[in-house]
């Protein structure tokens, strides 16, 4: 199953490239906010709406970055004193909890995005459906359930390391 591996791999690499993108586009933006507003005197409207969706899209993106790489909190005091067995049992219901459990969230941010409540808004200063805005949700989510279903594929391999493989 090492194409699970390669298959998260590959999409963490494009995740890096669009977060890099949106992280410029959202700083740009802020800063033309400012700078029109305070130098100028003539803020512009869509600048501050722009960061915001910049902003939905690299939470999303930047959370699923985050469970590729396992940066998240955790607390290893007792997972560190039990034995290989127990660890590779506990790795595995835990990746398997938060793979079924980020299924069960993209499922709901599909039904909840392919709404009218989402598709058929528009946006006040852009004028841009907010499907597009809010797409980085289940974007983010779907990236985040291939990375939790390749951890939880390693975690069957889960030797003793004190870090396992990405």
């Amino acid at each position: 199953m090492q194409i699970t591996k390669k298959i998260s791999d590959l999409i963490f690499s494009v995740e890096k490239i669009i977060v890099n993108i949106l992280s410029i586009v959202m700083l740009g933006s802020i800063s033309l906010g400012v700078f029109f507003r305070f130098v100028l005197n003539n803020p512009l409207s869509w600048s501050d709406e722009l960061a915001i969706y910049t902003l939905v899209w690299i939470t999303f993106i930047g959370g699923s970055m985050g469970v590729k790489t396992q940066q998240a909190a955790s607390l290893t005091i007792v997972f560190d004193r039990l034995n290989i067995k127990t660890q590779k049992i506990v790795l595995i219901i835990a990746h398997g909890i938060v793979t079924a459990f980020s299924i069960f969230v993209f499922y709901l941010a599909l039904k909840w995005i392919s709404g009218p409540s989402v598709s058929k808004t528009v946006s006040p200063a852009l004028g841009i459906t907010m499907f597009y805005p809010y797409l980085g949700v289940p974007v983010g989510l779907l990236f985040l359930t291939i990375h939790s279903f390749n951890h939880f594929i390693q975690s069957f391999r889960y030797k003793g390391e004190k870090k396992e493989e990405n």
